[in-house]
């Protein structure tokens, strides 16, 4: 959105907004249409699960519909705290144009009574959540909020300070909603089974089990150099027997593809779904993982995990469970936040070893095996 449609946005609801009345008290027994917001992807929405499931758990009798991207939608399918959908469209641009009318009727006519904006930094939900009707609107996430003025609380002060889980539990905790457990929910079906069981089935032949290589992310400065993943997955088969498998999106496939015929693992990248993925995780030993999508699946399917941190922070995005290993370098530039790396090397991620990769698996399913005893 440029700075154009910000501006000329910002007048007109800004009018529109001006002289609304301030909301009644909130109360669970007048509260019996909930939309949700969460427009972003994979792990951004698995973040919101807990938040999800004390809204729920708040508003038992209420029927909670989801704004979601498609992506965060395959995520929160068969979600028992969840009832409904309605498509986010996207991007700004003239799909998105000839899909906002039916968009805006069908907002208006879920006659919504508590509009919850759980992770969207999209410029555009301000305005979709006013246009709803809600008389109770609240954001819950940390980050930058395009028009404050639309939410009919207070919206809280941008601050990445805290895990992003538990800084939308204490929001909502200060808007009255009581909060719960931290754990991520992703609720997998026979058909997401039945999806990953092509690999499946093959990858039981090795008694030992596999573990998952997800060395990619939603940036470019996150991935795990191939170099490395290479070493990892040669040491992993023959110093411990597991059987490597590296997943990825379509995009990624290529890579997954070059690192597995040099290092004698098996690619799964692009050849299943997002769910398929979760499936083939959820039957693994272990994931070793960058910060993303995989590593918020595998959390919440509570799979032995050790993710691999460079410009992202872990005190704010790592893994909730008990156990679980981070590897993190200790630079002075890190963790930046960055979306690209200033330095060529894009050193935190480079600088990760496959040998102590390797030391935190062992220490990892080692604990796994106590837990058992």
């Amino acid at each position: 959105m440029s700075k154009l449609h910000h501006t000329i946005l910002r007048v007109i609801f800004s009018a529109a907004s001006k002289n609304d009345p301030p909301p009644p008290p909130l109360r669970a027994d007048r509260v019996r249409n909930i939309l949700i917001v969460n427009t972003t992807a994979i792990g951004d929405t698995l973040l919101s699960t807990p938040a999800i499931r004390n809204i729920r758990k708040n508003f038992p009798r209420a029927v909670v519909t989801a704004l979601a991207s498609i992506s965060a939608e395959s995520v929160l399918q068969g979600n028992p705290r969840v009832d409904g959908f309605i498509e986010y469209p996207g991007r700004i641009n003239l799909r998105y144009i000839l899909k906002l009318p039916a968009l805006v009727r069908r907002l208006r006519k879920g006659r919504f009574d508590l509009a919850v904006v759980l992770h969207a930094n999209d410029p555009d939900t301000g305005p979709l959540v006013y246009i709803t009707g809600a008389p109770w609107r609240m954001k819950v996430n940390w980050e930058e909020t395009k028009f404050p003025f639309l939410y009919s609380f207070p919206v809280k002060a941008a601050s990445p300070e805290g895990h992003e889980v538990d800084i939308k539990l204490r929001n909502l905790g200060s808007y009255g909603i009581k909060a719960g457990g931290r754990d991520l929910e992703l609720f997998l079906t026979d058909a997401d089974h039945k999806e990953a069981a092509v690999f499946t089935d093959k990858l039981k032949k090795n008694k030992k089990g596999f573990i998952i290589v997800h060395p990619f992310g939603s940036k470019r400065n996150k991935w795990w150099d191939s170099a490395n993943v290479e070493r990892f997955c040669a040491l992993l088969g023959e110093r411990l027997g597991f059987t490597p498998v590296i997943i990825g999106g379509a995009g990624e496939a290529p890579f997954a593809e070059g690192m597995a015929k040099a290092s004698g693992a098996i690619s799964a990248a692009g050849k299943l779904s997002i769910r398929g993925s979760a499936a083939l995780i959820y039957n693994s030993e272990l994931i070793v993982t960058t910060d993303s999508g995989p590593m918020h699946m595998a959390q919440a399917l509570h799979v032995p995990t050790v993710a691999l941190f460079g410009p992202d922070d872990a005190e704010a995005t790592g893994p909730v469970n008990k156990n679980d290993i981070v590897i993190r370098k200790e630079l002075a530039c890190a963790p930046c936040r960055k979306k690209t790396c200033p330095y060529p090397q894009n050193d935190c991620m480079r600088s990760i070893t496959p040998e102590e990769v390797l030391g935190s698996v062992q220490k990892r399913l080692s604990k796994r095996m106590r837990s058992f005893i």
